[in-house]
Parts: C-alpha cells; sequence; structure tokens
C-alpha cells in the first residue's frame, strides 16, 4: 500500500503566530489564527515493505482448548501483522500484555511456585514459546529469554520461552538489513503458527535445526502433608508433579544436507515439583491423632498408609450402629 504524507501541529510556530496577533493586531474583540502545521514523513514506505517476500522461519504447537484457548487466541492477535523494522526489538510481554480481563484475557492454567494455579492469561507462554521457535529458525537475535520453572507439554525442554509479569520476558530484535513482517494466527486444525517473513539473505544451499538434549535428570517425589480440615482416615493428592531437568539447546547448520557445525544456544534448568499427598485428621483424637501426625512427620508411605487405615477403621467403628442381644 503506497505510504501517504502526513500534518502534524507546529506548536511553536503556532504560538508565534497567536503572539504576533495579539501583540500587532489585536483589538479585544474575537478573533482567529490559523494552527499552523509541518509535514510528517510516513516511518514505513512501500519501498520498504517491497522487500518482504520470502518465509524467514515458522513453528506451530497444538492449541488444544479449553479456557487457555482465549488466551492463546488474544495473544496471537496481538502479534499478528507486526513490522519490525532493521535495529527495532520487540517485547513479546508488553506487546500482548497487561493480563486482564480488560485486555480480553480470561483465568486458565499458570506456573506458580512449582504449582499450576488459574490466572489471567494462563498459556500466554506457549503464544511466546511458539514465536520463539519461528523466530530462531529465522535466526533472528534473540535479546532475552527464559525457561520456565518447570517443563511445559508443547515443546522439548530448551524450546520454551517464559513471559511471567515484568520480570520475564521474550524479546528479539530484528537483525536483518531489511523490515520483517510477523504472520501470527490459530488455524482450522487447531494449530497456533508463527511465520516470519522477510528477504531472504542466507545461502540456498544452507539450513537450520535445533535439536533439545536433557543433560539430567531429578525425578519428583512424595510429600505427606496434614489437612485438618480433611476426614480421618482419607487422603487427596494435590499439585502438579514433574521431574527437574537440566537441559541445552543444539543449534545445527547444514550445508546440502551436511552438517558443518553445532553450537550449544541456550541453556536451561526446570525445577522439581513433588507429588503432594494430604493426610485428613479432622476429627481424630487420641492415639489415632498421634499416630498419623507421627506418620506424616516420618514421610514413610508405610506408615502413612498404616496410620490412615487404622484412622478408617476407627471412624467406622465410631459410626457402626449399637447392637444389643436379646
Amino acid at each position: 500500500t503506497p505510504e501517504q504524507e502526513g500534518k502534524a501541529l507546529d506548536v511553536e510556530a503556532t504560538i508565534e503566530a497567536v503572539t504576533d496577533h495579539l501583540n500587532d493586531q489585536w483589538e479585544h474583540d474575537d478573533f482567529a489564527v490559523e494552527l499552523q502545521t509541518k509535514k510528517e514523513k510516513p516511518k514505513i514506505t512501500e519501498e520498504d515493505l517491497s522487500t518482504i517476500q520470502d518465509e524467514l522461519g515458522s513453528f506451530w504447537t497444538d492449541a488444544g482448548g479449553g479456557e487457555r484457548w482465549q488466551n492463546l487466541k488474544n495473544g496471537v492477535d496481538k502479534l499478528n501483522g507486526k513490522i519490525l523494522m532493521p535495529g527495532e526489538t520487540l517485547s513479546v510481554g508488553q506487546t500482548t500484555g497487561p493480563f486482564t480481563p480488560e485486555n480480553g484475557y480470561v483465568e486458565a492454567g499458570a506456573y506458580e511456585n512449582g504449582q499450576v494455579v488459574s490466572d489471567y492469561g494462563g498459556g500466554i507462554c506457549q503464544v511466546s514459546t511458539t514465536l520463539y521457535n519461528a523466530v530462531i529458525y529465522a535466526e533472528l537475535e534473540v535479546v532475552e529469554r527464559s525457561p520456565h520453572s518447570m517443563t511445559v507439554a508443547y515443546v522439548k525442554p530448551s524450546r520454551d520461552a517464559a513471559i511471567a509479569g515484568d520480570y520475564l520476558d521474550f524479546k528479539f530484535r530484528n537483525s536483518y538489513d531489511t523490515p520483517i513482517y510477523i504472520y501470527g494466527e490459530i488455524n482450522d486444525s487447531n494449530q497456533l503458527r508463527f511465520i516470519i517473513y522477510g528477504k531472504e539473505t542466507r545461502p540456498k544451499n544452507r539450513t537450520v535445526e535445533y535439536e533439545s538434549e536433557t543433560i539430567s535428570t531429578e525425578p519428583y517425589g512424595t510429600v505427606y502433608k496434614e489437612n485438618t480440615e480433611l476426614a480421618a482416615g482419607t487422603t487427596e493428592v494435590t499439585g502438579s508433579p514433574h521431574d527437574g531437568v537440566e537441559a541445552q539447546l543444539w543449534k545445527i547448520v547444514y550445508e546440502d544436507g551436511q552438517e558443518v557445525s553445532r553450537e550449544v544456544f541456550n541453556t536451561s534448568h526446570y525445577e522439581k515439583s513433588d507429588q503432594v499427598i494430604e493426610v485428613g485428621t479432622a476429627s481424630a483424637s487420641g492415639g489415632v491423632l498421634t499416630a498419623l501426625q507421627s506418620a506424616i512427620a516420618s514421610q514413610d508411605a508405610d506408615k502413612v498408609n498404616a496410620a490412615v487405615s487404622q484412622a478408617a477403621s476407627a471412624g467406622s467403628e465410631e459410626q457402626a450402629p449399637d447392637q444389643t442381644q436379646e
């Protein structure tokens, strides 16, 4: 689309015109002074955008469903159509936020302190992660990227890019000499997809690939906690168990299908999140309560199970009707 020149108010020239009128012509009645304007050149021209003709990088993930889907769609729509001129940086957090109902977001699952909680904008990290992978295939400059606190299901370790408040963001810079255009959508196949377009300057016989490697794994454990509101003799599994993972992402360059280089592109640490089993102690007393609390303190599964069975049996006996023999 051809660019158009605009007009902007020239504040200083207008003040000068008003001042001159007051000093030279004012006769204490109504008067009018024409506002002074200046031409405003467009920042982006048709010629600039004419270089956008090639796909530089793309990536997709499964958008799933539920409340998260609305947040994914909202985030994608806010990024779709963005143009970055050479040297410009885009902040995904600032572009998609704030994560509030007023900005189109709903409550959905999000990570917080090693647990899955419900929060406005839950799922926005899948948007930033999908775009991150398109960005690295386009080989744009990654300015800021952080892994999640725990591993995510929609990409392999070290391929994610977390967004959290004002302290975790994904930012990237257009390191090409020509503009780039970001296309985002959730298509008919329910794929959350980003494509980055621009002018391809890389050799045609050269391709890049990224390979996730898990260096080490720390299995999650089981933690027993007392729940004074849960009936004695019962348990409840809570939390979202995840193994701890140390990972890295390899960038591999091929020429004519042959590997010519391999280097570590990023490293990531993901905390483990233990499975939590809450043990009920409500209405328990005496030896039953002591046994339950002692078993919980030991964090021994066999002792906890034995104490829970004892509490359940005691509860059944207390609830059984009195029987008399005639």
